[in-house]
């Protein structure tokens, strides 16, 4: 900036001669000082592009009443549309929505029809550690279960009507006046696996057990894994893995060829047995696999749905009377193995004939239950 400064100094002004009237003459000075400063030129809010593309998005904003002015106060939007729904009236046609936190009105008291009056009632609404091992020992034994929980237990000899389908199905066959099917025992084995978690949150399964039994149940491989990424996971309480387990455990890459040698030209039999060929990333013949999960005769002794998917556990407890999977230690793969092909010996010779006749069961049932 640049700017010019007179001043005057000395004698007085010539503009004011009767004030030196009756006063002795002194010579007179006048001076005028002329200053010329110039200083740094400093750039306004007003001259910053920035500043003033704000400004201008900023009115724009306000012109269509999407911002408020800083002038305004400000009033909630909650407000707003009450003070506006006020003023039309529509309050009192709109229906009021009461939120579990809205202590303002009365709620009415909630009444459980299945308890009687008088009853008294636990504080909690999560049943106790105890009713919910009791409510679990009644659904796996019937007999000791109540009226109520028998009803939706299963019950060897329930004849519903997909399972009479599936029945009918099976009789018009006449598996008894089928050739009998030839099983040579040393072509069977039986495989079950447990997964640990790798990657973020252990969410990657990862083979780290694998056990493969013979059709009379010898163990001919069971071997702890060391999976290929860090296990981040070790699912201790369904696996049964523990880190001190995997210390000197066999290589992912050994165990997966020497599995691969053992399986090759063998009927394998397992318990959703894709799983444990995933974990392992082996393919085997569809021909020569057996899933105990997707046998029908297995659910039809059981006493369950055709269609339903049984577990394990539940079905060696409806057929075999055997209790698998119990305690606090995990499961057991060898246990598993042992157990599934325990129940391929079950129906074996019947299950074997039906494949034997080539003939589609659950293409057929599929659309019988879809009509």
């Amino acid at each position: 900036m640049f700017g010019i400064m007179n001043t005057f100094i000395g004698g007085e002004s010539a503009s004011t001669p009767e004030k030196s009237q009756g006063q002795p003459q002194k010579d007179q000075c006048d001076m005028f000082i002329n200053v010329v400063y110039s200083g740094d030129k400093k750039k306004s809010a007003s001259q910053n592009p920035n500043h003033e593309w704000f400004l201008k998005k900023r009115k724009f904003l306000e012109r269509k009443g999407l911002l408020r002015s800083k002038s305004e106060p400000y009033i909630p939007p909650y407000k707003h549309r009450r003070d506006k729904a006020k003023a039309e009236g529509s309050h009192s046609q709109q229906p009021k929505v009461i939120f579990k936190h809205d202590t303002t009105r009365p709620q009415p008291a909630k009444v459980n029809p299945k308890v009687e009056p008088g009853v008294r009632r636990p504080v909690s609404g999560r049943p106790s550690k105890r009713s919910r091992k009791t409510k679990k020992a009644k659904l796996l034994n019937p007999a000791v279960a109540g009226p109520a929980i028998a009803q939706r237990a299963p019950v060897p000899g329930d004849v519903s009507d997909s399972n009479q389908r599936a029945i009918s199905l099976l009789n018009g066959l006449n598996i008894p006046a089928l050739a009998p099917a030839s099983i040579n025992p040393s072509k069977y084995a039986a495989i079950d696996c447990e997964m640990v978690g790798c990657g973020p949150q252990g969410h990657v399964s990862m083979l780290a057990r694998c056990s493969v039994v013979s059709y009379e149940g010898d163990v001919i491989f069971d071997e702890y894994i060391k999976p290929d990424q860090l296990v981040t996971c070790y699912r201790t309480r369904w696996s049964g893995i523990r880190p001190r387990d995997l210390v000197n455990a066999m290589p992912f890459q050994e165990a997966k060829k020497r599995v691969a040698k053992l399986l090759h030209g063998k009927v394998v039999v397992g318990h959703a047995v894709h799983h444990d060929f995933q974990s392992l990333a082996y393919v085997h013949p569809p021909s020569h696999t057996r899933d105990t999960q997707k046998i029908p005769l297995l659910n039809l002794k059981g006493g369950f749905e055709v269609q339903r998917t049984v577990s394990l556990k539940i079905l060696s407890k409806a057929i075999l009377n055997d209790e698998i999977q119990m305690g606090r230690d995990g499961h057991s793969s060898l246990e598993d193995a042992r157990a599934t092909m325990k129940l391929y010996r079950a129906v074996a010779s019947d299950w074997e004939k039906v494949l034997a006749t080539g003939y589609n069961f659950w293409g057929v049932f599929k659309g019988l239950t879809s009509k």
